[in-house]
C-alpha cells in the first residue's frame, strides 16, 4: 500500500465526534473537513430517564446501540446490579467498558443482531436507551422475541444545515462520510444545492443501516463500510481510492 493513498483526496465527516476518525485520514493524505450534520444534546426532560437508570438493577438486559446513549446513561450510573449489557459494535463496547462494565454481548454490526444474539427473551426485562428519532425495529424485535422492552430517550438529535463555509467543502468533496441515519436525511434536505453527489462525490456509509436510509431518501450510496466502525471507514476509503488511482 502506499505511504498516502488517500492523497490529494477531499474527504468530508459529518459526525460531531468526528476528530480522531480526520486525523486518521489526513494522517493518510486526505484533505479533510468537518461538517456537522447533527448535533446530539440532552434531553429536555429527563424524568423518564432518570426513573429508567434508578431502576436499571431490575432489568435483565440493558441494550446500548451508541456512544450517546451510553454517555447519558453514565452519567446517572451508580451501578448495573444483576443486569447483563449488550453493545452495537467495538465502539460502543469500549464506551461500556469506561463505566466498569463488561458487555455481556457485542453485536458486530446491525442492531438487529443483537436480538439474535441475546438468546432466549421470554419474559425477560429489557431497557433500550436510545435517540428521540430511534429506528424502532430493534425494540419490536426484541419484543417478538418474548421481552418486555422499555424504550426511553436518553438524547436528541438534532438535523443541521450547514453554513457556506460547511456546504463548499460538500460540494467539492471527493467521499462524504455519513455514520447514521440522521446524518443522512440532513444530507438529503440539502442535496440539491450539491452537484454531483454519486458522480463525482462519493457517499460513504458506515454500515447497512444507514445505507438503508440513504436508499429510502434516494441518495446514491457509493461505499458501504466493511466493519460498524471509524477503521472499516478508512479500509473501505484506502481500498476504493487505492485501486482507482
Amino acid at each position: 500500500m502506499a505511504e498516502k493513498p488517500l492523497a490529494g483526496k477531499r474527504i468530508v465527516v459529518t459526525r460531531p465526534e468526528s476528530r480522531p476518525l480526520a486525523d486518521a485520514l489526513k494522517g493518510l493524505g486526505a484533505e479533510v473537513s468537518i461538517v456537522p450534520l447533527i448535533e446530539i444534546r440532552p434531553v429536555e426532560d429527563s424524568r423518564a430517564l432518570d426513573a429508567a437508570v434508578a431502576e436499571l438493577a431490575t432489568y435483565d438486559w440493558v441494550v446500548f446501540t451508541s456512544v450517546n446513549g451510553v454517555a447519558a446513561v453514565g452519567e446517572r450510573l451508580s451501578g448495573v446490579g444483576e443486569a447483563r449489557v449488550a453493545a452495537v459494535g467495538p465502539v460502543t463496547a469500549d464506551s461500556v467498558r469506561t463505566l466498569g462494565v463488561e458487555p455481556s454481548f457485542v453485536a458486530a454490526r446491525a442492531s438487529e443482531d443483537i436480538a439474535a444474539g441475546l438468546g432466549s427473551l421470554d419474559e425477560a426485562r429489557v431497557l433500550l436507551p436510545q435517540a428521540d428519532i430511534a429506528d424502532p425495529r430493534l425494540a419490536d424485535e426484541l419484543r417478538e422475541g418474548g421481552a418486555t422492552v422499555d424504550t426511553v430517550v436518553a438524547y436528541r438529535t438534532i438535523q443541521l444545515e450547514p453554513t457556506l463555509w460547511g456546504v463548499l467543502p460538500l460540494r467539492i468533496a471527493h467521499a462524504i462520510v455519513l455514520a447514521s441515519g440522521s446524518a443522512v436525511r440532513s444530507l438529503a434536505t440539502i442535496a440539491g444545492s450539491l452537484e454531483g453527489l454519486g458522480d463525482t462525490t462519493l457517499l460513504v456509509c458506515i454500515g447497512p443501516k444507514t445505507a438503508a436510509v440513504a436508499r429510502e431518501v434516494g441518495l446514491p450510496i457509493g461505499l458501504v463500510a466493511d466493519e460498524t466502525t471509524a477503521d472499516g471507514i478508512i479500509r473501505t476509503l484506502v481500498s476504493h481510492f487505492g485501486e482507482s488511482s
